[in-house]
């Protein structure tokens, strides 16, 4: 019973972070959410918002077209619109992520070894390069699998 609590306050705490990541972005700045903000980003990410959440919307919206943080927490807990849009930005992540693995694993291995690593340089001394690969090779293997790299992008 507890294992089963603890996923559902990841998903919980997942889902908030995303719907705060939503709220930041329309500019609200720990207030109330701009209705027309909210639908620019939305419209720029070519999601539309179905006539059902729009009405949703509309009704939690006080005159100025703001809704408070409180109330859109709970409309985006149901919202599909909302969650297509946080799919759409993990997607991204997930985008830059092999994007990067790409660019350090030079020999197309799928995966970066210490050597890669190594020549990433710059301000990365050896020091803290070895304690990345520590930190992102989980299974131990002097590996570097674009799975294990992700993780920084998480």
């Amino acid at each position: 019973m507890a294992a089963v609590s603890h996923l559902k306050n990841k998903k919980e705490a997942k889902l908030r972070e995303g719907v705060e990541k939503v709220m930041a972005r329309c500019g609200s700045g720990g207030g109330p959410i701009s209705v027309k903000i909210l639908v620019d980003l939305l419209s720029g990410h070519n999601l539309e918002i179905d006539s059902k959440e729009m009405a949703k919307i509309d009704r939690i919206a006080d005159d100025d077209g703001n809704i408070e943080r409180h109330e859109f927490m709970e409309f985006a807990k149901k919202s599909n619109v909302i969650k297509e849009y946080m799919d759409a930005e993990k997607s991204k992540n997930i985008d830059k992520a092999e994007l990067a693995f790409k660019a350090i694993d030079r020999d197309n291995s799928g995966y970066i070894d210490a050597g890669e690593l190594g020549k990433l340089g710059g301000k990365m001394n050896k020091e803290k390069r070895e304690a990345l690969m520590t930190k992102l090779d989980k299974d131990g293997d002097g590996k570097i699998t674009l799975e294990e790299f992700r993780t920084l992008f998480k």
